[in-house]
């Protein structure tokens, strides 16, 4: 490609966006505390992991892939962090990256991958890849690999309980630590105490302190 210091040869792409195109996914909690992992589309979900990061501990559940729908246990705290990447890359590379290809991906999103929260790792079929991004190369390469990690955020009642009490206690750097997913995680709050008004107010009142800091903050605006 040409760059202002010349030709620059890239081995890997990665990128990443924002897309209005509806993913075929979805997951819920159970009454029981499980996740129900659903296939909303027609073609297998090749892969699938559960993450939680929570006050410096990790968990995860690797649960393979979902033709129709999967039932996900809660993971202990317990995982090693070691642990957690190399499933991560026996996944991408069962999808055809190659070593080099798969830890330079997760050297590349790791920090936002495991963020404080709950959170669906999947891998996106290839069909729904083709059809969501067409991609033209020329002169046409022997071989095309193309992976796509999906991210589902999940609000938690572990979430919800970190998060209040943040709030409460006026913590803001453990209110940083869900940075732009904050608002999101409030919004979903409130819609789940509807039937409180009490509460429903202090979540709004919490939600407006988040929109006042943001205004405040240098990097408002910025991604």
């Amino acid at each position: 490609m040409k760059a202002p210091g010349g030709d620059q040869d890239e081995k890997f792409l990665f990128y990443r966006g924002v897309s209005s195109a509806a993913m075929p996914i979805a997951a819920r909690l159970t009454s029981e505390g499980k996740l129900l992992v659903q296939n909303l589309g027609t073609d297998e979900i090749p892969g699938v992991m559960l993450i939680e990061s929570r006050g410096g501990k990790l968990g995860y559940r690797v649960a393979g892939s979902v033709r129709d729908q999967a039932l996900v246990d809660p993971p202990p705290l317990t995982a090693a962090a070691d642990s957690m990447l190399k499933d991560l890359e026996s996944i991408l590379i069962a999808r055809g990256l190659y070593v080099d290809e798969a830890r330079a991906m997760i050297a590349t999103w790791r920090n936002s991958w495991f963020e404080e929260g709950s959170r669906l790792l999947y891998i996106l079929p290839a069909q729904a890849v083709n059809a969501t991004l067409p991609l033209a190369v020329s002169p046409a390469p022997a071989n095309t690999v193309r992976v796509f990690v999906g991210r589902l955020e999940l609000v938690t009642p572990a979430t919800e309980r970190a998060v209040e009490q943040a709030f409460a206690a006026h913590d803001q750097p453990a209110l940083d630590k869900y940075r732009r997913f904050l608002e999101p995680i409030l919004h979903a709050m409130i819609a789940n105490a509807h039937a409180d008004p009490a509460r429903t107010q202090e979540l709004r009142d919490y939600l407006n302190s988040v929109y006042a800091y943001a205004c405040r903050s240098p990097w408002a605006g910025q991604r």
